[in-house]
């Protein structure tokens, strides 16, 4: 499957489809056309009835996204005019991962900084390996974090633990990201990816109109109330409760068997 110019991967197995940060020998780090690239990755996802769930992770188990290359900032941020047109593309890409109506699930080995853990809080779920470790290392590198990428983080953690996280630039191990909500799972790095996978085939064998709402919604209420779209919402439930999967679940039920759904 080749969407890209090689530094993300594209990879379908089943109902699954793969997003891979694929830059090795920088630990994944987020280089120029990266973010252009898994916009192409995702909206393909998007368009393919085939897939069910989107997995993001970083090519090997050294790392998730080690962070942005440094070695690019003296050209991508040499100004703030050049800074912001840097910042169009995550942008982008943020927002679809966003609103994607599919889950989307970071599985994350090793090191996840900087703009590696604010692509990984774009993901519905986060599922770690035991030596992972998270950071956002901008109060080190001079940088003012924008906005829109620190409003997961708030959402996730909170506003002051967000802080403490952004003050200090201090990396927090697995079991600590855990129990403030930063990540959803802990597994082994021997048996993460089989976990994932295993996980994910379940959600690809749930109702897609159902997560399909859920996740609209879930989103829409983090909004403030005259913000949200209740029409939208409205329209999502009636059509859910249309659907040739409700029947099909109430079928199943009574048949004593486990549901075929075809997301309509």
């Amino acid at each position: 499957m080749n969407l890209t110019s090689g530094l993300v991967g594209a990879e379908k197995t089943g109902a699954i489809g793969w997003l891979i940060w694929d830059n090795p020998s920088k630990l994944n780090a987020l280089s120029p056309g990266m973010s252009e690239d898994a916009l192409t990755v995702i909206e393909a996802y998007e368009a393919d009835p085939a897939i069910k769930v989107v997995i993001m992770r970083g090519a090997g188990r050294k790392a998730f996204i080690s962070g942005g290359d440094i070695k690019s900032f003296e050209t991508t941020r040499a100004d703030p005019e050049a800074a912001r047109i840097a910042r169009e593309a995550p942008g982008k890409l943020r927002l679809k991962m966003l609103n994607l109506e599919k889950p989307l699930i970071a599985m994350i080995y090793g090191y996840c900084l900087g703009g590696g853990l604010g692509m990984a809080l774009n993901a519905d779920l986060r599922f770690a390996s035991s030596d992972a470790q998270f950071s956002v290392p901008a109060a080190l590198r001079g940088i003012a974090y924008a906005p829109e990428g620190l409003k997961s983080l708030v959402d996730l953690v909170g506003p002051s633990i967000a802080k403490d996280i952004m003050f200090s630039g201090r990396r927090l191990k697995t079991e600590e990201a855990l129990r403030i909500g930063l990540i959803n799972r802990v597994v082994d790095a021997e048996t993460l990816e089989a976990e994932t996978i295993a996980y994910a085939d379940t959600l690809a064998a749930n109702a897609p109109l159902s997560i399909k709402a859920s996740k609209y919604f879930i989103n829409q209420l983090g909004l403030e109330r005259a913000q949200r779209d209740d029409a939208r919402m409205d329209a999502m439930q009636r059509e859910a409760e249309a659907s040739e999967d409700f029947k099909e679940a109430t079928r199943s039920f009574m048949e004593k068997r486990k549901p075929v759904f075809v997301g309509r």
